[in-house]
């Protein structure tokens, strides 16, 4: 079972498959298993592509620091450490809702890494430090009660039931939650930074959602921001439902496909 570490922080990740590197990040509360092998993504994408699989901090197999120093932009360092690790100067890349934010935070921070970008499930908005804080106060808030009946907000209970399911950390979890609050400045700038950021992005992106996912706004987003960017949206899917659903498979191959053969 392979690790590497991050300043002490034992990191766990697999490689499945032939071809040009991929590497995949999962979102919040999730692992490699759920996110990536249970749903198809691995038998669908080994095939035609290497595919390197992170369980990120507090997450999976990994350490799981309580701090939440240890979590935000630190989860950013863990891919680059990754590459460094198999000797990897760029890749492709797919994350999902907390992956999609890592990967985006990537495309702003290390853009001499990334050959391509999926970014599913995730759009970035003009949230701040305070907003984030009140925006995800529920959700840590459902993480330290002791039972999920006494979570009264229903995206903060869907959140919690997910977290229960996969066997996760909430303590870990609350962390994760707490360390992006903090860093979230630092990791997306301000919005009008970003905008003017958008338009430097010179490599192919795509932008994958379902229309059902209340998590998401502005859906078109980055295809509206970003130039040459694509955008999908998976009819009738939300953010949990959207994951295995055979359109958005479709949609990550052929996106690949193509950047594969540029």
């Amino acid at each position: 079972m392979p690790f590497f570490e991050n300043e002490g922080v034992k990191i766990h990740y697999e490689i499945e498959g032939n071809g040009p590197d991929l590497i995949m990040i999962h979102g919040f509360a999730g692992n490699i298993e759920i996110n990536w092998r249970i749903t198809n993504w691995i038998k669908t994408l080994k095939d035609n592509n290497r595919l390197i699989l992170i369980d990120c901090r507090g997450h999976g197999k990994s350490d799981k620091p309580t701090d939440p120093v240890q979590y935000g932009k630190k989860m950013m360092e863990d891919i680059v450490k990754l590459m460094d690790h198999l000797s990897i100067e760029k890749s492709n890349f797919f994350g999902y809702s907390m992956g999609g934010s890592i990967t985006f935070g990537l495309l702003l921070h290390e853009s001499n890494r990334v050959k391509s970008a999926v970014l599913g499930g995730f759009i970035p908005s003009q949230i701040n430090r305070e907003q984030m804080e009140q925006s995800n106060k529920p959700i840590i808030n459902a993480f330290s009660v002791e039972s999920v009946e006494q979570v009264k907000n229903p995206v903060a209970k869907q959140f919690r039931k997910f977290a229960e399911s996969t066997g996760a950390d909430l303590k870990a979890l609350t962390a994760v939650m707490m360390g992006f609050t903090h860093d979230v400045d630092e990791i997306f700038a301000s919005f009008s930074e970003m905008k003017s950021t958008f338009k430097n992005i010179k490599v192919p992106v795509l932008s994958v959602v379902g229309s059902d996912d209340a998590l998401m706004t502005n859906k078109t987003l980055v295809a509206e921001l970003i130039p040459g960017a694509c955008h999908f949206q998976i009819q009738g899917k939300d953010h949990i439902t959207v994951v295995p659903d055979p359109k958005f498979h479709m949609v990550v191959k052929a996106f690949l496909k193509f950047v594969n053969k540029k």
